[in-house]
């Protein structure tokens, strides 16, 4: 088995220190995978297999980064499912009664290949429990039935539960996680010359797949630049940011929290929907970032580019004064992160104009191509 207990356990514990949207799982997962030796060149998020995308998957061989229409069979394949849905516990909403989820079918035909498949759960207590020990036995039965291992924590507690195919259910101790945190800020990435960036400029050009293994990449970063987990949050919902004629929002790709924050990146205070968090997040938010790139992006003309760059770094400034609008004093950096893998980069001409709206809209912008790192200040 390649996902140890010890690995489980690290991650579980970490997972102790927020409440949240799910995938801060994923990072959590990928940050100790990264710990634990496997290199970024081997690991994808969101990976397309047998017609569904999974949630992480490492391969066996060195891929290069090249997981975008790779026929190669991996090694593991991970879903993983908790988080908060709005004021819900996920794992109320997408477990049944008999312990099911359809995330078991999707990795069912992966375990079939002799693929070591994993279904992952989190229970968040604050959102109400939702695996009773009944119930977890059940989703079990189920793992083991679709021939996958299972691991389930419930936040807080002293041990996780996880069971291979055809072996009983067990329990594992956990040792508390150190909840460390950063007040450095994130302005060495707005330096072009920090070894820092250049190190993750190296590891996101090395990476053709989906966008989110650059979000993901940039969590790692941070988390080693000493921001903890009560810190970062990748999809973060907020009240206030709710799209024109839809009950969902803008929600941006990575935010960073103050040292003194305390994890609760989810809508609603104790998944009470009378009592948005808002006011809460928005007295400790730091930075916010939107990341552009992967290999749908690599396939796209220069101006198609610039497009969906400019869209971005407008969307920066209209989700700071939305911000500003719904907390009087709130003072954060907005920053975009532009992931250019293709063989040539950008024109001078078109950089510089991104350099200048960054600019006239407040905004600090990181460019990584193969041309070199540009970066600009607000």
């Amino acid at each position: 088995m390649h996902v140890t207990n010890e690995l489980l356990a690290s991650v579980f514990a970490d997972s102790s220190a927020f409440c949240g949207k799910e995938d801060v799982l994923h990072a959590l997962l990928y940050h100790r995978l990264l710990g634990a030796g496997y290199t970024h060149t081997r690991m994808a998020r969101e990976q397309a297999l047998s017609n569904n995308r999974v949630d992480l998957v490492l391969f066996g061989d060195d891929m290069a980064g090249a997981f975008t229409g790779t026929s190669k069979k991996p090694l593991v394949a991970i879903e993983v499912k908790g988080g908060a849905y709005g004021n819900r516990n996920a794992l109320k909403d997408t477990i049944d009664a008999s312990g099911y989820c359809a995330d078991m079918a999707k990795l069912k035909p992966e375990a079939a290949r002799g693929i070591e498949a994993w279904f992952v759960c989190v229970d968040m207590p604050e959102l109400g429990r939702a695996v009773s020990p009944a119930r977890l036995g059940l989703i079990s039965e189920q793992c083991t039935a679709h021939g996958l291992a299972f691991a389930y924590y419930c936040q807080g507690e002293a041990t996780f539960h996880t069971s291979r195919p055809k072996q009983k259910l067990v329990a594992i101790p956990i040792a508390k996680a150190s909840n460390k945190s950063s007040r450095a800020g994130i302005d060495f990435l707005l330096a072009a010359n920090d070894p820092k960036l250049a190190a993750l400029s190296r590891k996101c050009l090395a990476v053709n797949g989906h966008e989110a293994n650059n979000t993901v990449l940039l969590y790692d970063c941070l988390r080693g630049a000493g921001f903890g987990v009560a810190q970062l949050s990748l999809e973060t919902y907020f009240n206030f940011a709710a799209q024109p004629g839809s009950r969902m929002q803008e929600r941006p790709d990575l935010v960073v929290f103050d040292a003194d924050f305390d994890g609760r990146f989810n809508l609603y205070k104790g998944g009470n929907a009378t009592m948005s968090n808002d006011q809460h997040k928005l007295a400790h938010i730091q930075t916010i970032f939107e990341v552009k790139g992967g290999s749908s992006m690599n396939k796209k003309s220069d101006n198609a580019v610039m497009k969906d760059y400019l869209s971005d770094i407008e969307k920066l400034k209209h989700w700071r004064d939305g911000a500003t609008k719904a907390r009087s004093g709130t003072r954060l950096q907005t920053v975009f992160l532009g992931v250019d893998g293709r063989t040539k980069g950008l024109p001078t001409a078109a950089v510089q104009t991104l350099i200048g709206e960054s600019r006239k809209l407040g905004n600090g912008l990181i460019y990584l191509s193969r041309d070199g790192v540009v970066t600009a200040r607000a």
